[in-house]
């Protein structure tokens, strides 16, 4: 079970780092904005991407917290 637990956990990081990364490059460096004439519809899908995976993440932890300490 902690192999399913880590893998999960590091597939919503990465899709945190991802999102941010991306995000990064767009408010940061112009390259690629020119490509995209909806760039504010692709920043909201990245927001939405990072919510997303932080939220699940926020799961997967309430959910292994109660595990290990079952009187909570």
């Amino acid at each position: 079970m902690a192999n399913f637990f880590k893998a999960l956990e590091t597939k919503y990081q990465a899709q945190i780092e991802e999102g941010l990364a991306t995000l990064d490059l767009y408010f940061n460096k112009a390259v690629g904005v020119g490509e995209h004439p909806d760039i504010m519809e692709v920043l909201d899908n990245y927001l939405d991407k990072i919510d997303s995976a932080r939220s699940k993440l926020d799961v997967l932890n309430q959910i292994t917290n109660k595990t290990v300490n079952p009187n909570e």
